[in-house]
């Protein structure tokens, strides 16, 4: 998987805590060296071929998945478990499973907006996609796509004090959602709360200002912000225009017991919604968010709390 944030740690601490002893989180970290900052200068600006960044890290990343997995004998590995299999060419994706006895795909994006994805969808038994609509738009072509959600890491943590009446959002700079994370911001900023507003940008220079918005660029892993959600009172959570599967905010809320304001109307879809827990932005309106700030949070039934736990979503994904 991916290395971005840190959350293959969590993952990783997440497993041991459910028993399986031997666990091998994959994970390579591209770093530039010199010829390929020159290289991609030149086919960027010269060429005009703007994806050779991707391509290059992709190739890097199926190397190093190949590497790690030359340590192991053919079918030594119980289960493996692919997240982004779009990252990965497919002799890779065969030296996954000829390691392997048992691999899943998941892909925690839509499938659209890394299309890529597409020419690996069937070297794999059971491809789990997290967009409803993805499924629905594609299983007939991909009889083995299935559909899942994303989770809520239920390992045991240290509690923290809640800071009062804080909302909290912290998301990376995505063009096509800022304009409406700025809506929402600027509603939330009428009423007294404390805005923690925060965007990872890669370059030093933010590309706007805001009163109520921060940009870092770096000093932040997964573990360090699920300190940050335990610590506020509301979540909000804005989606990106390729997908409309649920992120995973959306379950730490329901983990950490927190409100939390989306603009994602598939939330009204699924068992644990309830319109006191989670509030949904329709066509840049704000109708009913001061009862929705002012009322009780509704405890979900400890079932449907654990459905979404990642416990739970491996057991489901592996059949275990």
């Amino acid at each position: 998987m991916p290395p971005d944030f840190g959350v293959y740690q969590v993952i990783e601490q997440n497993l041991r805590y459910m028993g399986f002893e031997q666990v091998t989180l994959i994970s390579p970290l591209f770093r530039y060296k010199t010829k390929d900052r020159i290289f991609n200068f030149i086919q960027k600006s010269l060429l005009g071929n703007k994806e050779y960044k991707k391509q290059l890290i992709d190739t890097y990343y199926s190397a190093e998945v190949t590497q790690a997995l030359s340590r192991f004998a053919p079918k030594s590995i119980d289960y493996a478990i692919v997240i982004r299999p779009d990252k990965l060419d497919l002799k890779t994706i065969e030296k996954i499973h000829n390691t392997a006895h048992k691999v899943v795909a998941y892909q925690w994006d839509g499938l659209a907006r890394f299309p890529k994805v597409f020419k690996v969808i069937n070297h794999f038994q059971r491809f789990f996609v997290f967009d409803l609509e993805d499924y629905h738009r594609y299983r007939y072509q991909y009889p083995n796509l299935l559909p899942c959600t994303n989770f809520y890491f239920d390992m045991p943590e240290e509690s923290v004090s809640v800071n009062e009446n804080e909302v909290l959002y912290v998301g990376v700079y995505i063009k096509d959602r800022i304009q409406s994370l700025i809506r929402v911001v600027n509603a939330l900023s009428q009423y007294d709360l404390t805005l923690n507003i925060n965007l990872f940008y890669g370059r030093k220079t933010p590309p706007f200002f805001h009163p109520h918005i921060t940009f870092f660029s770096k000093g932040l892993n997964y573990a360090q912000y699920l300190t940050l959600t335990k610590k506020a009172t509301v979540l909000l959570d804005i989606k990106t225009v390729d997908h409309n599967g649920l992120s995973f905010r959306i379950f730490e809320a329901i983990k950490y017991q927190k409100k939390l304001i989306t603009d994602n109307k598939s939330i009204k879809l699924y068992d644990f919604y309830h319109p006191n827990n989670f509030y949904v932005v329709e066509n840049d309106l704000f109708e009913g968010l001061s009862d929705f700030l002012e009322s009780d949070f509704i405890p979900l039934s400890e079932d449907i709390r654990q459905k979404y736990s990642f416990s739970n979503w491996v057991k489901n994904i592996l059949e275990i």
